[in-house]
């Protein structure tokens, strides 16, 4: 019988643990929520969602725009290229291609090269934004610094890349854990980084 006892009262101190790792429902397919924390939560990506074709005139100006800056995106709900604007100067040179086209170095070796760039055939959003590509890789380089502090559940990451759109991160992972989200809201704050929780991914340590 006092085994017993003590098996039933370690099977409940594990589910005390568990629940500690795993307290919160995440989003459904495509939905969001905000965490406890602030943190916002993605839901798993809806791989049979049908997106494009786009027309050619998009994929064209995008193409042109991602010469010029690091994340452009297209905005399907207007049919416009976004380019994200770190700078003034980058705003500046966003906006000459938009009224006159450009003509810009080529980054290829062997040159000097030109690359033309004409003046788009669709609309073109100019947004500033607050982080440029090199600080959302810094953020991304401190997220791969969770797991080497030990901070539960940084073990279990994915991936993370950056979200143009939102001018922020997005880290994956495949459960939901209270305590990493609290080191990640302690160490970056709540905006900058959105975890995309989906139980069908596998951490890249699993592979």
């Amino acid at each position: 019988m006092r085994e017993l006892r003590i098996a039933i009262f370690g099977l409940i101190l594990l589910g005390i643990v568990s629940v500690r790792a795993d307290t919160w429902p995440w989003p459904s397919v495509g939905a969001q929520a905000r965490h406890s924390t602030g943190i916002i939560l993605l839901g798993p990506i809806d791989y049979n969602a049908r997106v494009g074709p786009f027309p050619d005139s998009l994929r064209k100006a995008w193409n042109d725009a991602y010469t010029l800056a690091d994340r452009p995106w297209m905005d399907l709900t207007t049919d416009e290229v976004v380019v994200s604007a770190a700078t003034a100067n980058g705003a500046e040179i966003a906006r000459r291609w938009v009224q006159s086209g450009l003509r810009v170095a080529s980054p290829k070796p062997g040159g000097p090269f030109t690359i033309d760039l004409p003046r788009p055939e669709v609309a073109v959003r100019i947004e500033s934004v607050q982080h440029s590509i090199l600080g959302l890789q810094r953020i991304m380089d401190g997220v791969t610094d969770l797991a080497r502090d030990g901070v539960p559940g940084a073990d279990r990451i994915y991936s993370a890349g950056p979200d143009p759109e939102h001018d922020r991160v997005i880290i994956v992972t495949d459960r939901l854990n209270d305590q990493l989200l609290e080191a990640i809201a302690a160490r970056f704050g709540i905006d900058v980084i959105a975890v995309r929780v989906d139980p069908r991914e596998t951490p890249a340590h699993l592979l």
